[in-house]
């Protein structure tokens, strides 16, 4: 069973894995820069201040997710470089997904979550959430790391073990998201050259009024007749009703 996206006009890109008996796969799409700036809310470069575990957990439908949830993380984010809706120095709370799997069930093509940790280091473009004063990615909950991308981590992941960023570096190894690279150096200190140039790049995106796009933070399954599954916004949910 797979889920399908579209959206005329974006890279659509597939993570599959072939199983004797059933492919599974999960599809992706990448929104371009300019996009990407002009529908957010808020776009800025951060550096992440403290994460907790909210009360807040979802679920989301794929055949290899049975009892795995997927709680949201409230995260303090100073603002280092100001690009869209934000001043430098001010903190934003941000909702990122995470993962809860206690009994280590097998996860294929499972979300990939950002894992922040304090120090760490941000692209953030944000739309707010269905919670007052709380802002979460684009393109959350499932492809988060397509619109909040690791600059700069103050821990490394330990020899071994699959990089956390295997999904940014696919973003930032593509041609259009060359002004996105150079924004921190080596420490993860920002470079304010470099968002100059990005303003500058994108000046037109940036004045533009972004989309009335709500990040909503319960979702459910839904089934069509012809068997296809996608998850939508928990309507029940008082988390997913829209502050005033």
């Amino acid at each position: 069973m797979v889920r399908k996206f579209q959206r005329p006009g974006i890279a659509i890109f597939t993570l599959a894995i072939l199983l004797p008996v059933v492919a599974m796969a999960r599809m992706f799409q990448i929104i371009p820069p300019d996009e990407l700036i002009a529908n957010s809310t808020l776009v800025f470069v951060g550096k992440v201040q403290s994460v907790k575990t909210s009360s807040i957990v979802t679920s989301l439908s794929y055949p290899t997710w049975e009892g795995v949830s997927f709680p949201w993380l409230n995260v303090d984010v100073e603002v280092t470089g100001s690009i869209k809706g934000v001043k430098k120095d001010e903190v934003v709370h941000v909702m990122m997904l995470s993962i809860s799997n206690p009994e280590n069930h097998s996860m294929i093509n499972s979300p990939e979550v950002l894992e922040p940790e304090k120090g760490d280091v941000f692209l953030f473009c944000l739309n707010r959430t269905s919670i007052t004063n709380s802002f979460a990615a684009l393109t959350a909950p499932s492809n988060e790391f397509l619109s909040i991308i690791p600059l700069h981590r103050a821990h490394q992941t330990a020899p071994g073990h699959r990089s956390r960023d295997s999904g940014a570096q696919l973003l930032l190894n593509k041609e259009s998201f060359k002004w996105f690279r150079n924004l921190t150096n080596d420490v993860g200190e920002i470079v304010p050259d470099a968002v100059e140039k990005l303003k500058e790049t994108y000046k037109t995106e940036i004045e533009k009024t972004p989309i009335n796009q709500i990040v909503y933070l319960k979702w459910q399954s839904q089934t069509n007749a012809s068997g296809w599954v996608r998850d939508i916004p928990k309507a029940s949910s008082e988390t997913n009703s829209v502050p005033k």
